[in-house]
């Protein structure tokens, strides 16, 4: 078998910049180094690992000098040219200024693209064996994506039976409710842990023994933020606090019956470092006092449960000696072993390297919300067409002053510039204006952070943004290859000239009509007018969402979260309250996100119909608005088992034509309850809008112990002293957790606002595209336009009148506006559509919208190009041709 071989690029840039000194020992030992981590952890983890410690070499004392000798002609010659650049630059201040402001743009918008990857990368940072700590993953069969949540007794297994396991830990999902000590209350959402999860992972506690805070029994660590809500500035280790359960989760307030969990020991504070984790939570309580709980039938027992696999996430530190494909092996082997059974058959356990949760994509029962590999992949793609955009102007008016600096080349050329050295000043030069850019998109910056901050959906994403040494280094380095991809075609081509030819003038072949300058403007323009479509499609969209008639009511109707308390004692306690029309309870809210599912089929035949189950009550559809097609509506039942109402798509699935059919007809439900159809509802809307599902056959029944919302239809025009009346009234029901309400209007928009910051991001990329285009334009016409002085003057003495002078100067541009308009009108049109596809609810797009995505872009391009047309056309004739 041949030696494995270290990444080839890594080992060049090493022996390139290694000090030829030291080049032969330290290159024996990082080989050395190679070849025993490929024993130990396996090829890829070796290679990654030669990768980084050629970097960490790269620093002074060992990189050789790449300076010229300062004695030396060579190095004067290099001092000339940056001198040169400088006064290049300060000369052509048009030009110059419209590299500088164009560049800028961009890059502030590269520069954020580079914070938010740097966000992403900070997390799990801080664990002290993150490099051996490994998430296990559950694939089940038939199921398109893979579970962050694993059966309970896997990490137990993982310890006893995997001799490359050090050691494992069980975190399980759960725990959520109230913490009160003497008078003071505090909600708080976390999970139960094991002994192991201080060694594992590498949480660090401010006050507290890491090594016995979660082995005895009633033990909770609380985080430092809810120990200054119940103590203050008090050690509150060793006191003893009560836990109520109410089974709060991360996502949302809704809340359960409360359960007393008695008295737990405060025995750690979670340490308020600046990591970042994908695992987030406010307490931890020992998993040994899960047995107590499981003799009092307050939780369930998954001890050996491998069916469930949605409470639990697990994590094992391997040995040394271990790595990820030695882990995968033993865990398919588990797979084979505990999944047998119909329905768990072919699923499969794997690992995933702590590093790569986050960025990564998300799996299903994630404990966080976070922002999918892919989307950075797109931000970075519209980032990047931004920047090329820029480069292009560049490239553009750099090729248009090729004719001016002709002599300058051929002199040095003459001098005995050879064309490297020549290639090596006009990309100084780039560089020295992408520097420039970098100062003022630093500025740029400031405020396009605080803007992406501001939007909606970073509070669930919680972006930092921080800006550190090693951002800053990105920065510089990310300006100087930006300045090597603007200047690198522009100094190939200028150092290209021969010097009889450049200075006699002689430019050799000129670019064609469809040469190099208006294949890159064109590029501009259609990357402008593809994000000015895709603008105005996306924005129509999201007000088509904004206006959509869900088939209910949402006008002055109020959602109230019960937050465990009794449903039938609120609702008439509520029921007085001044401005409240009617009240309604739901065990859910339509269209928010969420849907139970059950079954109804026909008995005694095997064909089921899966259906969207509603508990609601006798008020609901009232309240809601929702029309009664036939039959009645239910009655209150305190079984809920008795009668349900359906929808025509139900009436549809269920195999009936008309909705007056079904009506007095038994189904069963839930495989095991007896139900008739008391009545039929209209259709109206119960998925998320943008998710891409279509409403299904629903079911709705009376059930007041599912009852979670009240729905109350209060009156328009006092909606303020309404709610105030509420507030009041809630304190005779609860007088611990203050009112939680939203309008459904509010609610509804509240969930499109993804949709709006898409639009706000998207708009903004093409508002940069566009200024950028225009500016190349800007400046392409300040050349063209001064370069025809004379024959404007010509033409102009010969009789032509100023609309003549108009289409002749800005002909050229506007077959250059027409070429871009033929290209992106058809590849907007396809790409759009192709996202639409996906949407249930969508709208019309059509030639309207792409006819005023072109008008936009005319308009824009017009008003670049005709004012310095007419400046030019309007000029003295006498003035111009004076001196012939």
């Amino acid at each position: 078998m041949s030696k494995p071989s270290p990444p080839k690029y890594p080992l060049r840039l090493f022996r390139w910049f290694c000090h030829p000194d030291y080049l032969e020992n330290i290159e024996g030992d990082l080989l050395e180094r190679f070849e025993r981590n490929s024993e130990e952890k396996g090829i890829k983890s070796a290679r990654w690992n030669f990768t980084k410690d050629v970097i960490r070499l790269f620093r002074p004392g060992i990189i050789k000098s790449f300076l010229p000798d300062k004695s030396s002609n060579t190095y004067d010659m290099f001092r000339n040219y940056y001198k040169v650049g400088i006064r290049n630059i300060l000369k052509y201040k048009a030009f110059s200024t419209i590299n500088v402001l164009g560049l800028a743009m961009s890059m502030s918008l590269g520069m954020l693209i580079i914070l938010m990857i740097s966000d992403a990368n900070s997390y799990d940072k801080f664990h002290e064996n993150g490099d051996r700590v490994y998430r296990m993953i559950m694939k089940r069969e038939g199921h398109s994506n893979p579970y962050a949540t694993v059966p309970f007794p896997l990490a137990q297994t993982l310890k006893t039976d995997y001799p490359i396991v050090e050691d494992a830990t069980a975190i399980r999902r759960g725990v959520g409710g109230d913490i009160t000590f003497e008078d003071q209350y505090t909600q708080a959402r976390g999970y139960f842990a094991d002994e192991a999860f201080f060694h594992v992972l590498g949480f660090d506690l401010s006050s507290g023994n890491k090594n016995t805070a979660l082995k005895n029994p009633n033990s909770i660590v609380i985080s430092q933020d809810i120990a200054f809500e119940l103590f203050g500035n008090e050690d509150p280790v060793g006191q003893s606090i009560n836990f109520i359960d109410r089974k709060l989760n991360f996502f949302d307030n809704e809340a359960s019956a409360p359960v007393d969990w008695g008295q737990y020991e405060v025995t750690g504070v979670i340490s308020n470092n600046d990591y970042k984790s994908h695992l987030e939570f406010d307490v931890l309580i020992s998993s040994e006092s899960l047995e107590l709980l499981y003799k009092e039938n307050k939780i369930g027992d998954l001890t050996s449960s491998w069916k469930d696999h949605f409470q639990t996430y697990s994590y094992a530190m391997l040995t040394e000696e271990a790595n990820q494909e030695d882990l995968d092996r033993e865990l398919i082997q588990t797979s084979s072993i505990q999944f047998t059974e119909e329905g768990f058959q072919g699923s499969l356990l794997y690992a995933q390297p702590l590093s790569e949760i986050t960025p990564g994509t998300p799996l299903g029962n994630e404990p966080t919300i976070r922002l999918p590999t892919i989307a950075y992949y797109a931000l970075s793609l519209l980032a990047l067409l931004v920047i090329l955009s820029a480069c292009f102007n560049y490239t553009n008016l750099s090729i248009a002053r090729a004719f001016i600096r002709s002599k300058e080349i051929g002199v040095r050329k003459v001098n005995g510039a050879n064309r490297a050295t020549l290639i090596l000043q006009f990309l100084s030069e780039s560089i020295i204006i992408s520097f420039l850019s970098l100062l003022l998109a630093q500025i740029l910056l400031l405020f396009i952070r605080s803007a992406f901050k501001g939007l909606w959906v970073n509070q669930h994403l919680n972006f930092d943004l921080n800006i550190s040494l090693m951002v800053y280094s990105s920065f510089i380095l990310f300006a100087l290859l930006v300045g090597l991809l603007a200047g690198f075609f522009p100094a190939l081509s200028l150092a290209s000239y021969q010097p009889i030819q450049a200075l006699k003038k002689d430019y050799g072949p000129r670019l064609s009509y469809f040469g190099l300058r208006k294949v890159l403007t064109v590029s501009q323009f259609v990357i402008s007018l593809f994000f000015i479509i895709s603008s105005i499609v996306i924005y129509n969209q999201f007000q088509h969402f904004m206006d959509y008639n869900y088939g209910f009511d949402t006008e002055n109707v109020v959602n109230l979260n019960l937050q465990s308390n009794d449903y039938v004692t609120t609702k008439q306690i509520l029921k007085e309250t001044p401005g409240v029309q009617n009240i309604a309870g739901c065990a859910y809210l339509p269209a928010t996100g969420r849907n139970d599912n059950t079954s109804l089929e026909i008995p005694d035949q095997d064909e089921k119909v899966n259906v969207i189950d509603l508990g609601i009550d006798e008020d609901f559809i009232d309240v809601m608005g929702i029309d009664l097609i036939a039959g009645e509506n239910i009655q209150s039942s305190q079984t809920g088992q008795s009668t349900i109402l359906i929808n025509e798509r139900a009436v549809k699935a269920l195999g009936y034509k008309n909705a007056s059919d079904i009506v007095n007809e038994f189904f069963l439900i839930d495989g095991e309850n007896i139900v008739s159809v008391s009545g039929v509802v209209e259709d109206f809307t119960f998925q998320l809008l943008f998710n891409g599902r279509e409403t299904g056959p629903i079911v709705m029944r009376s059930n007041p112990d599912r009852i979670k919302f009240l729905t109350l239809k209060i009156q328009e025009d006092d909606k303020h002293n309404t709610i105030g009346y509420l507030e009041e009234k809630w304190k005779l029901i609860d007088q611990v957790h203050p009112l939680d309400y939203e309008f459904y209007d509010e609610k509804l928009s509240a969930n499109n606002q993804g949709i709006f910051d898409l639009v706000s991001v998207i708009g903004f990329t093409t508002f940069l595209a566009i200024i950028i285009s225009c500016l190349g334009l800007l400046g392409m016409a300040i050349y063209s336009t001064e370069r025809r002085t004379k024959e404007v003057s010509i033409r102009r003495i010969l009789g032509a009148n100023d609309l003549n002078l108009l289409v002749v100067l800005s002909k050229e541009f506007m077959i250059v506006i027409g070429i871009s308009i033929l290209i992106a009108a058809p590849l907007s049109y396809f790409v759009n559509n192709f996202w639409l596809e996906f949407l249930i609810v969508r709208i019309d797009f059509g030639w309207k919208i792409i006819a005023t995505g072109c008008l936009v872009i005319l308009l824009i391009a017009s008003a670049t190009i005709f004012p310095q047309v007419l400046k030019i056309s309007n000029t003295n004739p006498s003035n111009t041709l004076k001196s012939e």
